[in-house]
């Protein structure tokens, strides 16, 4: 059941009813997060009902563990609690997500010959990066003394499965989302109609932008040996976009599904190609999976603290690599890790992310265009399943540049997705600017401009909209 189905559709208006039929039993925060656990779970197991158990396990893990610390004072006895609880909690992942390539990667290292079908045919279960870090962060802030109160298992149960955000994210804190869910609070007017505009906005990025740019980018990178280096140079700029457009699409449409119930969750980009360094990129793309690896791992091994630059060095390393794997069990999401922490450290030594760095609108221009640039690169590994495939494609954009230029499909559809990302990109002006704001705050003098800027999109969405049943982020 995605977001962007029918389906979807007619589950969100049985959430609302049951919300609404609850509100008039009375406002029992239990029963309203009795209903949201059902729903979530609903949600959920109709990907696939074997994976409910995986989150189940997820859950009950993280809550005990979350109890015996509390009720733990022997420091000893709660670092070997906390570890305990990590690789349990890791265990489905690492099996699901890492074992097929540790164990070839293992096999082709030792020249072994040995068959890994089983493992290769196992099925993700959608979300369980997301699911788990989730639950994790509890356990740890709860270590670490960020919070002190107990939590019903009820609580922390929809907490962990909450039906917007367990698919993709934003992987959300246990201490934003849980006191949310903790009060008893029934959506107004006028959080549903904002809700509504975030939703058809990022709904807008996914099927007017990114699916119609997906279209190109596959044709393209599918028949790369028969194209030209420019022909490839676009595809890879319209990759930059849609994978863009997707993973905020998605977290938007998240974002509106949870203000149109009554909750503010993360909003999980800031329109991160405006930025002017790969520093300033990172804080605004992906948030939360950054705030989590900077917060539980970088932190954890001594953030910018450390004595020794070397040490320091490591541990931006460290976090970037780790991005990479995170994202997927595959050498070239480490080679994109590895580009972004050359990318990240060349940036520091050089200055740019000094604080006292002044920036014109030239230089910001220059800067953005250059970063864009670097991110595009580093994009085409992420995309290309084998790093030979991704230097393939990089030689024939910056050796074999010439050679004509093909639009895909036909010149009007090409000529069509042009217009959307010129639509697309006035709307994200419009967005900096604040003329519209599609964000859970700060909506209130805008809500009438920003009803009258989704009314052209549900056009535009019903006439050239193209629909595909994933989204990029699944599949990590």
């Amino acid at each position: 059941m995605f977001f962007n189905s029918f389906n979807f559709i007619g589950f969100f208006l049985i959430v609302l009813f049951l919300l609404s039929v609850g509100r008039l039993v009375g406002r029992s925060v239990t029963i309203r997060n009795v209903i949201l656990l059902v729903c979530s779970y609903w949600f959920y197991g109709a990907f696939n009902v074997g994976f409910t158990v995986i989150l189940a396990f997820v859950t009950t893990v993280n809550y005990l563990a979350g109890k015996f610390i509390i009720n733990t004072n022997n420091l000893k006895n709660r670092n070997r609690l906390l570890a305990f609880t990590v690789v349990l909690s890791l265990l489905p992942l690492i099996f699901y997500k890492y074992a097929f390539f540790l164990c070839k990667s293992f096999n082709d290292i030792l020249h072994l010959e040995l068959s890994f079908e089983l493992l290769d045919g196992l099925i993700l279960p959608v979300g369980i990066s997301f699911f788990t870090f989730q639950a994790l962060s509890y356990t740890i802030d709860i270590y670490r003394g960020k919070i002190a109160e107990k939590t019903s298992f009820l609580d922390f149960a929809l907490f962990v499965s909450f039906f917007p955000t367990i698919l993709s994210g934003p992987i959300e804190k246990a201490r934003n989302l849980l006191p949310q869910i903790q009060r008893y609070y029934f959506p107004t007017c006028s959080d549903v109609v904002q809700g509504i505009c975030i939703f058809i906005w990022g709904l807008f990025k996914k099927i007017i932008i990114a699916d119609r740019l997906a279209y190109y980018v596959d044709w393209a990178y599918d028949s790369a040996q028969y194209e030209s280096g420019l022909t490839l140079a676009v595809a890879a700029i319209f990759y930059s976009i849609q994978i863009y457009c997707d993973f905020s699409g998605y977290s938007d449409m998240a974002l509106g599904v949870a203000k149109a119930l009554g909750f503010n969750v993360t909003k999980n980009f800031h329109q991160p190609y405006f930025s002017r360094t790969l520093k300033e990129f990172w804080h605004k793309w992906h948030i939360a999976l950054t705030s989590w690896f900077t917060e539980y791992v970088y932190f954890s091994l001594g953030g910018s603290r450390v004595k020794s630059k070397i040490r320091w060095i490591i541990n931006i390393s460290a976090i970037f690599i780790l991005s990479g794997i995170w994202h997927g069990a595959a050498w070239n999401y480490i080679v994109w890790g590895v580009l972004h922490t050359l990318y990240y450290l060349s940036e520091h030594f050089l200055g740019f992310q000094n604080k006292d760095v002044k920036w014109n609108r030239l230089t910001s221009v220059l800067s953005g265009l250059w970063l864009f640039l670097l991110a595009t690169i580093a994009w085409i590994f992420f995309r290309v399943e084998t790093f030979d495939g991704a230097l393939y494609i990089l030689n024939k954009i910056f050796c074999e540049f010439s050679g004509g230029f093909s639009m895909g499909a036909s010149s009007f559809t090409f000529a069509t997705t042009i217009l959307m990302l010129i639509i697309f990109i006035s709307y994200e002006y419009m967005i900096r600017y604040k003329r519209i704001i599609f964000d859970v705050e700060g909506y209130d003098h805008t809500i009438v401009a920003n009803i009258i800027a989704v009314i052209p999109m549900l056009l535009l969405m019903g006439m050239f909209g193209r629909s595909s049943d994933s989204f990029v982020y699944f599949q990590f």
